[in-house]
């Protein structure tokens, strides 16, 4: 049995922490451009269904917040009941086209296989225009207090200097892993 020495276990802990910021880097990347692009597209980021939202408006108010930042979950509309979040397209006056999150206020109806709902921003006091299934974006399943720091943090100026410093950070720390592996490559 042959036993490996310090220097050889550490050069395999240097390799593997080498490999592991390599794909979490390329995975980072990729996230940010189909987020980007998505964006740009209108569309609201989405990961395995999920997606990450930040509530603009106080209508919610006392549940949500402005700043807020909600996890929703796109949902079969069967498995939506009074007293849910939803977030929905808004399809009428100055909300046409833009994304509203609001209760559920009674029983959802169906009218030809198509399912509708009642919504209503708690703070509004009116209930909204129905809205039919093919509307809904998804589900709130909670508020995520981390997120909103996060979020707060990463849009102002110094969130953005920092996010390239870590960037330009694991760039380099990858080069210079890249350098050793060839130096150690040329040695042997």
């Amino acid at each position: 049995m042959k036993c490996i020495t310090v220097k050889q276990f550490k050069s395999f802990i240097n390799k593997l922490i080498s490999v592991f910021s390599t794909i979490l880097l390329i995975i980072t990347f990729l996230l940010l451009i189909v987020m980007c692009f998505t964006r740009i597209q209108g569309k609201t980021p989405q990961l395995l269904g999920y997606q990450i939202l930040r509530v603009s408006s106080s209508s919610m108010e006392p549940m949500l917040h402005v700043g807020d930042v909600i996890i929703s979950k796109k949902t079969d509309c069967s498995e939506i009941f009074p007293g849910d979040v939803i977030t929905y397209h808004g399809n009428y006056g100055s909300y046409s086209g833009k994304l509203i999150t609001h209760q559920v206020v009674a029983e959802p109806y169906e009218v030809q296989g198509k399912l509708y709902f009642q919504t209503m921003g708690i703070a509004n006091g009116y209930v909204d225009p129905e809205i039919s299934e093919e509307q809904i974006v998804g589900k709130m399943l909670f508020k995520s207090e981390f997120l909103r720091i996060v979020y707060s943090f990463f849009t102002t100026p110094y969130g953005l200097i920092t996010v390239l410093v870590i960037l330009a950070l694991l760039m380099v720390s990858e080069l210079f892993a890249l350098k050793n592996i060839s130096n150690q490559k040329a040695e042997s």
